[in-house]
């Protein structure tokens, strides 16, 4: 993939997937590093990406992983007298939580259908518009927003233990 190639196809994707990485990091700064770094990562792997059947799935997915292992190198920091100060055990507790939820999250999703799968990362994680996520799962519009529904019922199934 020449840079020309890589350009009009990443650049498109720039915002959206700054806007994710504010949204993990809580920082724009450290966003804007991922976002970087994740692009870096994309040039570095441009040959292989002609294989990619959603380069924008692949970028925010790399993006996601990025952003949660700048998560999980965060080290806290803290003063002598805000060590005594037992809000950041709930803090970890809450963070701890959020990581577990995600990662419970993650194994349910592994367990739908692809299409469902799909049609879930779509909307959600992409945020595409329903035209645009007929266009990529090739369904008409009762079709998604059906498919959309069994997977939405499907997680709130498996979350209850059914």
């Amino acid at each position: 993939m020449k840079q020309d190639q890589f350009l009009s196809r990443m650049l498109p994707l720039q915002p959206r997937m700054q806007m994710l990485a504010e949204r993990l990091l809580g920082s724009a700064d450290e966003a804007e590093d991922a976002v970087q770094e994740v692009f870096l990562t994309m040039w570095q792997r441009r040959g292989d990406l002609q294989r990619v059947v959603s380069l924008e799935g692949y970028a925010m997915h790399t993006l996601r992983n990025r952003c949660i292992s700048a998560l999980r190198q965060r080290r806290p920091t803290a003063g002598i007298d805000e060590l005594a100060d037992l809000s950041d055990d709930d803090t970890r507790a809450e963070a701890a939580l959020v990581e577990e939820r995600a990662a419970k999250l993650d194994r349910m999703m592994q367990r739908l259908p692809e299409v469902q799968r799909r049609a879930i990362q779509l909307h959600y994680i992409e945020q595409l518009p329903h035209d645009e996520m007929q266009r990529r799962l090739g369904m008409s519009s009762a079709n998604v927003y059906t498919t959309l529904s069994r997977a939405m019922s499907a997680l709130k199934a498996m979350k209850d233990g059914r």
